[in-house]
C-alpha cells in the first residue's frame, strides 16, 4: 500500500485562525504511517525535490519524527497531483483540494485505490480519526 500526503490543509492547518499550526495528532499519523510506502503529492515537492517540504515539516514536529519524514519520497508532476500516483498499486492519497480534472483521473481507480478528502477546518482533528481509523485497518 502506498500513501501519498498533501501537506498545506491536510497536516497544516491553513485557515486563517490556525495556519500555519500543525494538525492535531500529526506525531501520532507519522507513526501509523511507518509501515507503508509513503510519498509527498504537494506542491512544495512537486519538482521531484523533497528538502522544501522536509523542512517546512521538521518545523511542525519534534526531533523524534524527523526520521518519518526524512523517509518520505519525492514525487514529481507538473498539472495534475494525480499523475504522479501510482495505478497499478494500491494507495490511498490524502488531500484537502483536489480539482476536477485529477477526480476524473480517479474514476480509473480500481479496489484498494483511493482519495481520502481532508478537511481540517471542519474536523481539526481528522488526522486522529484517520489514524485511529483509516490507517489502524490496514
Amino acid at each position: 500500500m502506498k500513501i501519498y500526503l498533501d501537506i498545506d490543509g491536510t497536516m497544516i492547518h491553513e485557515d486563517l485562525a490556525r495556519s500555519g499550526q500543525p494538525a492535531v495528532g500529526l506525531e501520532e499519523f507519522l507513526i501509523a504511517l511507518r509501515p507503508y510506502e509513503t510519498y509527498w503529492l504537494t506542491t512544495h515537492c512537486m519538482n521531484g525535490d523533497p528538502q522544501y517540504a522536509q523542512k517546512l515539516m521538521k518545523k511542525k514536529v519534534s526531533k523524534e519524527f524527523y526520521a518519518d519524514i526524512d523517509r518520505i519520497q519525492p514525487t514529481a508532476w507538473s498539472v495534475l497531483k494525480a499523475d504522479a500516483l501510482d495505478f497499478t498499486s494500491d494507495f490511498i492519497w490524502f488531500d484537502n483540494d483536489v480539482s476536477p480534472e485529477e477526480y476524473t483521473e480517479l474514476e480509473q481507480c480500481r479496489e484498494n485505490q483511493s482519495l481520502h478528502y481532508v478537511d481540517l477546518m471542519d474536523n481539526p482533528k481528522q488526522l486522529l480519526d484517520i489514524t485511529r481509523g483509516i490507517l489502524s485497518n490496514k
